[in-house]
């Protein structure tokens, strides 16, 4: 990732890379850089150090929240929160994809998870931030504001309306206080970007 894509963008790498790499040194490496450089006073910063060494105990805990193979306690998944129904690959799931399209991206055959995964909606919006930076960057500003407005829409009709009750699960079911902090502070952040704008001064 480019650093100078700035904060907002840096953020959202950090927190898909945990959800698709949870025991990955370098996805937790990141998250720390991204901590110490915006987020100092998070206690999911000193939550992270400790597992710098052997972040393995991370996946575990995500896992058995989250993948199974046993019962879900934590669906990663909008559409189980907008149906009210614990399945997967709903029309939900479809209207998700159908954003994803609007910039040319589409989820590989090979990789076991729907569109609407947690890390896939959270990539997404990398994607679009860093898309956005680029195009801020060549002075190329109505592609910018374009960019913006689509992942505003994409945080006011997809991630944004499942977050919290999804960061609620992590929060009482995380054997580890690294997740519960990290649901707080992965809630903050979307929160904080539903309430961004486009002409933001920090919008990277």
């Amino acid at each position: 990732m480019k650093a100078e894509y700035g904060s907002t963008t840096a953020a959202y790498f950090a927190y898909k890379s945990m959800i698709f790499n949870p025991s990955g040194t370098e996805a937790l490496k990141g998250l720390i850089d991204y901590l110490s450089a915006s987020r100092p006073e998070s206690p999911l910063l000193a939550e992270a150090i400790k597992f710098i060494e052997d972040p393995a105990e991370l996946e575990f805990d995500f896992n058995r929240m989250c993948i199974g193979p046993y019962k879900l306690l934590v669906a990663p998944y909008e559409g189980i929160y907008i149906s009210g129904n614990h399945v997967i690959n709903t029309d939900e799931t479809v209207r998700v994809a159908e954003f994803y399209q609007e910039i040319g991206l589409v989820i590989d055959d090979k990789f076991n998870e729907p569109a609407d995964f947690i890390g896939n909606e959270l990539e997404f919006l990398y994607c679009v931030h860093a898309l956005a930076c680029e195009q801020k960057q060549v002075n190329n500003l109505d592609a910018f504001k374009e960019l913006k407005q689509l992942a505003n829409e994409f945080l006011s009709k997809h991630l944004g309306n499942w977050i919290a009750p999804f960061c609620e699960g992590i929060r009482q079911h995380a054997f580890h206080a690294f997740w519960r902090e990290f649901a707080i502070e992965l809630h903050h952040f979307i929160t904080s970007q539903m309430k961004d704008d486009v002409n933001s001064p920090n919008p990277c």
